[in-house]
């Protein structure tokens, strides 16, 4: 039926078992079958085959490893055709920022106030600062609740860039 010579080249090509089935005008499921009487491991391939990505072809899987990203970064940058080695977008919160944030908090400033003495924003900090610090969540349940007055937000939304959307809520 086949030549097992034939099939072991085949094999050491790296291509899959359906391709390989292709080439020896045969279907899949004979070729397992044969595959299983001369004993030879043939592994499946990953769902979504191999990639040359810098001279090398591997799967994204170990790209994504060699190049310290995820796989959903590489899928992203292929589809918009951008650098796969470029650094992240987002930077992540670091150790420091999170003591800062959450020093700040405990000794009674608010948690906007903290943030914008930190440079990131609220949601940011505190979302990193939960997951970084185990202290935060008995820190911010003592912490006075300070809000900012309807001036101190129109100041804010008056800064280039922050955009003049207070004066059509103000009001209400």
């Amino acid at each position: 039926m086949f030549d097992e010579q034939q099939v072991r080249a085949l094999h050491l090509t790296g291509i899959s078992r359906t391709k390989a089935a292709q080439i020896l005008g045969t279907h899949k499921y004979h070729l397992e079958k044969y595959l299983k009487v001369i004993k030879l491991d043939w592994k499946p391939r990953v769902r979504g085959g191999s990639y040359v990505i810098d001279g090398v072809k591997d799967t994204l899987a170990r790209h994504a490893q060699r190049l310290g990203v995820t796989v959903a970064t590489i899928r992203w940058r292929l589809e918009r055709q951008q650098p796969l080695t470029a650094p992240a977008a987002i930077n992540p919160v670091s150790q420091v920022e999170a003591i800062t944030f959450t020093a700040l908090r405990k000794v009674g400033v608010p948690a906007w106030k903290a943030a914008v003495i930190v440079g990131r924003p609220y949601g940011t900090l505190n979302t990193a600062a939960g997951r970084l610090r185990p202290d935060y969540l008995t820190v911010t349940a003592s912490a006075p609740r300070i809000r900012r007055s309807p001036k101190e937000i129109a100041e804010h939304l008056a800064l280039p860039g922050k955009g003049q959307g207070f004066q059509a809520f103000s009001q209400y």
